[in-house]
């Protein structure tokens, strides 16, 4: 599968270029721009879906920047359209893109969330942080 050196999108084989970097597509990332966090190094909790792509990855590596693990799923999956970390199931209701923490670091990751987009932050949330553990989804 080709990737954008750029956005890191994983494209469909045939595709040449990136529609939204303009950059030629490469056969292989390096391996340090697909360092994050491992899909099934932690059991993952949607937190909030953002509608900015740009917002969403603001947010994620502010997270990561604070030792939250967190990951970003767009339409099909990790990191893109088809997925950097290949395509899944989970397609998030109406679009946008879903943050995704340890289930460890939802509260950090609320914080985090709120210091940084505010009012925004309390309308993107999937669920209410202050509920119980036994009421957040998983």
């Amino acid at each position: 599968m080709p990737f954008c050196p750029s956005c890191k999108y994983e494209y469909e084989p045939g595709v040449n270029s990136c529609p939204d970097c303009g950059v030629n597509l490469v056969d292989k990332l390096a391996e340090d721009t697909m360092a994050g966090p491992d899909e099934d190094e932690f059991d993952w909790v949607p937190i909030a879906r953002i509608m900015s792509e740009q917002v969403a990855e603001m947010v994620i590596e502010a997270l990561q920047a604070k030792d939250i693990p967190a990951i970003l799923y767009s339409g099909t999956g990790f990191f893109g359209q088809s997925g950097a970390m290949g395509p899944s199931s989970y397609q998030p209701v109406g679009g946008g893109y879903t943050i995704m923490v340890a289930a460890d670091s939802v509260d950090d990751a609320d914080h985090e969330g709120e210091v940084i987009l505010g009012e925004d932050w309390k309308k993107a949330k999937l669920f209410d942080i202050d509920s119980s553990e036994e009421e957040r989804p998983s």
